[in-house]
């Protein structure tokens, strides 16, 4: 039971919480315009909180790009190299996760100090009152699970340099499906 939770978090998790942001985002910017120009009389506090979703959206499918490498990157320097020396080419692939993974790891803890510090003010957001941290708390969350998905690469990574150590590998995918 916990090893099906966890293979299916392990594939949906990004998609159930970005679909959420998505939607809240969605149907409180439709929810604004209708207020806007039908009944002409705006809510503050739907504009805020769908900002604030947009933003808690980025942070969760920076996720899920992560988890099918469509982030950005730069690859033709590694993809000429892994035509010689297929090695060096895994080596450098694994460096670059663990150089990665270091930043977001850095960032999380910033991202969590900068959330301690919105809980000991107490502040509010203008429109709609609700506590800061709570907006917030989104960075952590999104940086928490690119963690894990750059992990995830950076083990496969070195799984495969172990195992397939002078198989040449493909060229990296230049397009998106």
């Amino acid at each position: 039971m916990l090893k099906w939770l966890y293979k299916h978090l392990d594939e949906y998790i990004e998609i159930y919480l970005a679909s959420v942001a998505l939607v809240i985002f969605t149907s409180l910017v439709i929810f604004q315009v209708v207020m806007r120009y039908v009944f002409n009389s705006p809510p503050a506090w739907s504009e805020e909180i769908a900002r604030y979703s947009l933003v808690w959206f980025v942070y969760l499918s920076g996720s899920y790009a992560i988890k099918y490498q469509r982030h950005v990157k730069f690859s033709v320097i590694v993809d000429f190299i892994g035509r010689k020396f297929p090695l060096l080419q895994r080596i450098i692939s694994l460096a670059v996760f663990l150089a990665w993974l270091a930043f977001l790891v850095y960032m999380f803890t910033l991202s969590n100090e900068m959330v301690s510090r919105q809980i000991m003010t107490g502040q509010l957001s203008p429109g709609s009152q609700i506590p800061m941290y709570l907006v917030y708390i989104g960075l952590p969350l999104g940086l928490f699970l690119m963690s894990f998905r750059v992990s995830q690469h950076a083990v496969r990574s070195f799984l495969d340099m172990i195992r397939n150590p002078f198989s040449p590998i493909p060229p990296s995918q230049s397009e998106v499906d």
